[in-house]
């Protein structure tokens, strides 16, 4: 809650939290929230006290309202001393609650005007308290409106001690207390609100700061790395050996693709901030797999995994779609996921499916598999941390969610179905189904 300090409730509020000179925004709104709430409600409460002095026939109403009335409003004193805003809420909330259990008692039973005001205690706990202050009277509140109710049902009739003029003011407080305390609580949500809704934008924006800076970082030293490969190309022209030669291929294909990621970053930033579009063009499938296989090469080699890929047969398959998008943030992420998981020796298989609707590309593998519980946030941003793989391999937990991400922006669908090791011994593995439109108009 943003605070007047000209306010005499904020200057309270101010005083008291120099008991915690660190505490949060979060802690300190509650604070005010607890103080604010205190001194809205001590009204009705004295107001309740002044009912019972002059139209109630027993005086124990009116000596039991002073002892609340008076723990209710100094209860504040309790966080000062002890630095516990949970302990300081559940004694205001204590003494309302003997408060309204005696007038409920003294003024009718299950038919006064008070155990309505049991309905509010519970929210005062759990908008100010914690969990377990909201638990706590949650269940003391319906304890008493219980026992009010099995009175009646049991034909104890409660005498009200309050004449006709007392039940109206009672009434009258309840409805303005009501009035009070929810227009209170909303104005405190609408402010909180406000806030965070603030705190996501400037979030984001921090965000898109950091991935201008990172992209605008990386680029120059790899803009070095690149102008260097080409020059050590030139210089070992006339070398013949070829391990160089396609080391140097490596380089070259390793930086240029990472340079098409940093365009990619930023073309995403502007997608999602509705600047820019993807550009679409026709990609033939080949080309992708044959780029693939040579930026995995080294990986498809240490584990020993064979990638199945009948060139031959697909070398007419094309879709509509985005190169960059296509190779890294699509299948460069499914392949290397399927790599990360499964065990030496094993094979990956990437099949193709024509369809009246547009071409389907399953990419399976035989892998570790993925248990049913995560399928179903798999593609969910921060949903799943990171996993290992089965050479010890790293990941950012962030690919399943940036592959779903550019498949919907390429105008496709994406689907997986798995099954772990520990359920299928004999046929474990993961199949992604992605489907791409041929024309954008399909």
């Amino acid at each position: 809650m943003v605070m007047n300090p000209v306010n005499p409730i904020n200057k309270i509020i101010r005083f008291l939290a120099l008991r915690e000179p660190d505490l949060s925004v979060r802690d300190l709104s509650q604070l005010s929230l607890y103080i604010y709430t205190v001194f809205l409600t001590a009204p009705l409460m004295w107001g309740h006290l002044v009912i019972s002095y002059f139209f109630c026939d027993n005086p124990l109403l009116y000596q039991i309202g002073i002892g609340t009335c008076l723990i209710h409003f100094f209860s504040p004193v309790f966080y000062y001393f002890f630095g516990s805003l949970s302990l300081a809420l559940n004694i205001t909330i204590l003494a309302g609650f003997i408060h309204e259990f005696s007038w409920s008692i003294l003024t009718g039973g299950f038919f006064s005007v008070s155990p309505i005001w049991f309905a509010v205690l519970p929210m005062i706990a759990g908008l100010i308290g914690t969990r377990r202050d909201l638990l706590l009277w949650f269940i003391l509140s319906i304890l008493a409106a219980t026992y009010l109710f099995i009175l009646h049902l049991n034909g104890v009739v409660l005498h009200s001690y309050l004449n006709e003029t007392g039940e109206v003011l009672g009434q009258v407080l309840i409805m303005i207390g009501f009035i009070l305390l929810n227009s209170l609580f909303m104005f405190v949500y609408m402010i909180d609100r406000d806030r965070f809704y603030q705190a996501i934008v400037e979030k984001k924006e921090q965000i898109d700061t950091l991935l201008t800076l990172v992209g605008h970082d990386i680029s120059n030293p790899l803009t070095v790395v690149n102008l260097s490969a080409k020059r050590l190309s030139k210089l070992l022209a006339t070398n013949d050996d070829a391990d160089i030669q396609k080391c140097l291929t490596r380089i070259n294909s390793c930086t240029s693709g990472i340079s098409n990621i940093l365009t990619q970053i930023r073309d995403l930033q502007s997608i999602k901030q509705g600047k820019v579009e993807l550009k679409f063009e026709k990609v033939y499938l080949n080309h992708i797999i044959e780029y693939l296989y040579r930026v995995f090469e080294s990986k498809l080699h240490d584990k020993n995994i064979t990638l199945k890929y009948d060139y031959n047969a697909n070398q007419n398959v094309y879709f509509m779609g985005n190169s960059t998008a296509l190779k890294y943030q699509i299948f460069g992420n499914l392949l290397s996921n399927a790599i990360k998981f499964s065990e030496t020796g094993q094979e990956i298989e990437i099949s193709v499916t024509e369809r009246s609707d547009g071409v389907q590309v399953n990419l399976i593998d035989k892998g570790v598999g993925i248990e049913e519980e995560l399928l179903e946030v798999l593609f969910e941003n921060n949903a799943i941390p990171s996993k290992i793989g089965t050479s010890g391999e790293k990941g950012t937990g962030f690919g399943m969610s940036i592959v779903k991400t550019f498949v919907e922006l390429s105008h496709g669908s994406i689907s997986v179905h798995s099954k772990t090791k520990a359920v299928s011994p004999d046929n474990h593995g993961t199949q992604f189904s992605l489907l791409f439109k041929k024309t954008l108009f399909s």
